[in-house]
């Protein structure tokens, strides 16, 4: 069994050598969207009912137009039977990519969608409060009832109407009469 997050740190640091790194990231993310929508596609590549060389050739033709280090990966996870692991592989890389590049991936739940005006505000306010370069992405989540909750980083800051009505009924509670 591999270790995903040792190969896209191997990965990551091939591609900081040899300069590859952002091409990498992208190749990986078309590769890993492939796979998410074609899921029958990655288990023919890992079935060991077909010919190693077959599938070598499959990898050869479905990702020619790829940087040489993904289409490599796809070749060594195929002969390992572990092409399941590429999208473990890929986030591994791209938390790697992230962090070398100083980038802050925020996802934003709200109950309905933000507009891009809120998107830049909320990503102007946090650039300047990590000190880093934010990406945010709006989920929609019905059941929040209005406010947003903040996750990034492992963290989670939840600025919802419910935690504010759920903390102002715990401080209600704590009043003694």
């Amino acid at each position: 069994m591999i270790s995903a997050q040792e190969y896209g740190k191997a990965l990551f640091l091939l591609t900081e050598e040899d300069g590859t790194t952002k091409i990498v990231a992208e190749d990986l993310k078309i590769v890993q969207k492939l796979l998410r929508e074609n899921p029958r596609y990655e288990k023919l590549l890992d079935t060991p009912a077909l010919a190693k060389e077959e599938k070598l050739r499959l990898i050869d033709r479905a990702f020619s137009s790829l940087s040489e280090n993904v289409l490599n990966l796809m070749k060594i996870l195929c002969e390992k039977h572990s092409v399941y692991q590429f999208s473990k592989i890929a986030d591994a890389y791209a938390v790697l990519y992230d962090e070398s590049r100083g980038i802050e991936r925020v996802e934003a739940l709200t109950a309905v969608a933000m507009t891009q005006t809120q998107i830049s505000a909320l990503t102007s306010r946090l650039s300047f409060l990590t000190g880093k370069t934010v990406v945010v992405r709006n989920t929609v989540d019905p059941d929040i009832l209005g406010g947003v909750i903040l996750r990034y980083a492992g963290k989670q800051l939840d600025g919802s109407l419910r935690a504010r009505l759920e903390s102002f009924e715990k401080s209600l509670k704590d009043i003694v009469l």
